[in-house]
This record gives structure tokens, C-alpha cells and sequence, in this order.
């Protein structure tokens, strides 16, 4: 039997981080991935890095304070891998365009506006020439837009294979192509875990299997509700750079990168591991894209993809112990990418002093 301090399960940018974060405490860390290491959610995100945009219509609280808590994190932690690596993962803070096309999409902004200036975050109230200002490209369409100046994003596919260099050189031992089948007990603790190829054993197991962490422990009753949502992202490549800046409609969002490539998404679709792109996504994704960015027409179709976000009954993380020896970090749903430096850091406190320097409760295992 192989051991270690820690093993963590799952190589999605929630368990790297995390692997990282301990093996720079000096923790010895052993990372299990079923397939290749991030080459699931992490791989499929668009990489945007947007707490106002995921609380544009839901109500603030201690997620928002997460949400945020990690996006101040990110500068230094960017700064950090790169310095490690040596490689850029194209971290960008242009902000973010919420684009209304009639009245009643206006009406809805609007009330977003004036929310998030009720409690005093940056937001933006766009008149139509002042968004064709910033970017000409648009669609003359547009009526109206927020601009939300502190969202920023990252080259997910680029930070992902920076973040599992970084973790190797800080010592991180990572297995792949190991799927976990199962918990190793001894009395009520967890020691361990069982994979296709072997048995490892540590002090603490970490549960970052992202969509899949339920089939981690097929025996634990009842299941860890942890299920897949799918989303599809068409790509897009443009000769000529047409956006700056992320743009969102109420149908579609727009990410651009800086090598010209235009990532369009997402859908939300419940239909367990069916991971396949379907036309019906393509001709929604394309037209909503072509409704704000009419130039799309002469763009290249470059690929699609298909990935599945890890949710829960609460579309919130679950992160804490959920028993003696196991921790978990996962259901983080559409704020992987956003949340990786945070639940790193809170995750490398419980293992190394027991203790979270953030109250944790809203997202504890046992809450379900």
C-alpha cells in the first residue's frame, strides 16, 4: 500500500489548485485522475471570472462574498504560477458588457444596476452610442448596456496545463488514468481509497471529482447529490479582432481570446453523461452570437465541445469534511475556474490546522 499525507481525487482545476496550495505547506500530496488532468470541466469552461455576472439576478450572500473573495485572490495567484512555470495563461481584466436589444431586456438591467450599486459594486449604465464606443463591432441593435469593469477571465485550457506544471514542480505526484472505485475505512475514518490499479493510503482523502465525485463512494448512503449539467461552447476565429471586451445577451455569451478566437456558449442541459454536440445548440448559440455580433458571418467555425459542470440541489459548492479522513471540494457548477484559489486556500487550512478562516457553513456536506 502507497501513502502519503494527502490524496487528492480528481485533476480538474479545483483538485490541482488544491494540490498545489498543500504541496507549498509542505504537505506530500498524491493526485488520482481518472482520465488526464483537467481534461473535463476545467477544459470545457470558457474561463470568464465574473461574480457580478452570476449575481446579476440572484440575491447577494455569503456565495457572492465567496465569489469575490476569490477574484481578489486571482492577480497573485496568476502571478505565482506563471513565476513558477514561466508559461502565460492570458489572464485579461477588460470587464464584461450586458447588452439589452428592446425594452423589456432594459427593464431587467436596469433593475440590475441599480441592485448592484445599492451595495456599492462597480457597474456601468451604457447609453447605445456610448457601447458602440467601446465596441464598434456590435450590433446596431443594441439599445442599451451594463458595464461591469471588475469581471475579468483567463485562459482556462492555458491556466490548467500552467497549474499542473506548477503543482509537479512543488512536488505534487500525480496518477492518471486511475479512476477511484472506491473509500478505504478503518473503524469510522477514512484511510484511503481503492483505484483500478491500486491501493494508496493517506491521512485525509479530498473529494475534488468534480461531476463525477458521487462515483467515488458508491456505497455512501445517501448519495452525494452531485450530478452533471452539460454545456456546449461553438469556436469561432476571426482574422481581425472584433471584440475586447466579454459580451453577454439574455441568450448567449461571447468570450474573446487573444489569438482571435471567439468562444460562444452555453447551454444548460440535464441529461446525465451524455457528453455529444448537438445542432440544436450550435443554430441557438450561433444565432443568439449573431443577433449582438452580426461579423460572426465571416468567421471561421473552428470546433465544439461539449463539458459537464458539476452541480448540486442548491447550485452550490459543497466544501468541508463529510466525515473523519475525507474531505470534499466539488458541485461547484458554473464557478470552477472563479473559485480555484479560494477553496484551495480554505481547503489547505481544515487540512493543515482544522480550521477555515471563512465561515463554511452555507456549504457543508451535511447540509442536504
Amino acid at each position: 500500500m502507497r501513502t502519503s499525507d494527502v490524496i487528492v481525487v480528481g485533476g480538474g482545476i479545483i483538485g490541482c489548485a488544491i494540490a498545489y496550495t498543500l504541496a507549498k505547506e509542505g504537505v506530500s500530496v498524491r493526485l488520482l485522475e481518472r482520465e488526464e488532468p483537467g481534461c473535463e470541466a476545467s477544459r470545457a469552461a470558457a474561463g470568464m471570472l465574473a461574480p457580478q455576472s452570476e449575481a446579476m439576478h440572484e440575491p447577494y450572500g455569503p456565495f457572492f462574498e465567496l465569489c469575490q473573495a476569490s477574484l481578489r485572490l486571482y492577480p497573485d495567484f496568476i502571478a505565482e504560477i506563471e513565476e513558477v512555470t514561466g508559461l502565460s495563461v492570458e489572464y485579461r481584466r477588460e470587464g464584461a458588457l450586458f447588452l439589452a436589444f428592446d425594452f423589456a431586456e432594459g427593464e431587467v438591467l436596469a433593475a440590475a444596476y441599480e441592485k448592484q450599486k445599492a451595495i456599492g459594486l462597480a457597474v456601468e449604465d451604457l447609453t447605445a452610442d456610448e457601447v458602440h464606443q467601446r465596441e464598434p463591432a456590435l450590433s446596431d441593435a443594441v439599445q442599451m448596456a451594463l458595464f461591469l469593469p471588475d469581471e475579468h477571465q483567463v485562459d482556462n485550457r492555458k491556466l490548467m496545463g500552467a497549474l499542473i506544471l506548477a503543482a509537479q514542480r512543488r512536488g505534487v505526484e500525480i496518477l492518471t488514468g486511475r479512476p477511484v472505485l472506491g473509500l478505504l475505512r478503518e473503524g469510522d475514518r477514512v484511510v484511503g481509497v481503492r483505484t483500478s490499479h491500486d491501493v494508496y493510503s493517506a491521512a485525509c482523502v479530498i473529494n475534488c471529482a468534480g461531476a463525477w465525485a458521487a462515483t467515488v463512494d458508491l456505497h455512501r448512503h445517501p448519495p452525494l447529490p452531485v450530478k452533471p449539467i452539460r454545456g456546449q461552447i461553438v469556436v469561432l476565429h476571426t482574422r481581425a479582432p472584433l471584440l475586447e471586451h466579454v459580451v453577454h445577451s439574455a441568450h448567449c455569451y461571447i468570450v474573446p481570446r487573444r489569438d482571435g478566437r471567439l468562444l460562444i456558449g452555453s447551454t444548460m442541459e440535464d441529461v446525465g453523461y451524455e457528453k455529444r454536440v448537438t445542432a440544436d445548440a450550435l443554430l441557438r448559440l450561433l444565432a443568439a452570437a449573431r443577433q449582438a455580433l452580426p461579423a460572426i458571418e465571416r468567421c471561421t467555425f473552428i470546433e465544439a465541445w461539449a463539458g459537464f459542470r458539476p452541480d448540486t440541489p442548491d447550485h452550490l459548492p459543497i466544501l468541508g469534511e463529510a466525515e473523519p479522513g475525507l474531505l470534499l471540494a466539488t458541485g461547484h457548477f458554473r464557478n470552477g475556474i472563479l473559485l480555484a484559489p479560494i477553496t484551495a486556500r480554505l481547503i489547505t487550512e481544515l487540512v493543515t490546522s482544522g480550521q477555515a478562516s471563512r465561515d463554511l457553513t452555507p456549504f457543508r456536506p451535511h447540509r442536504f
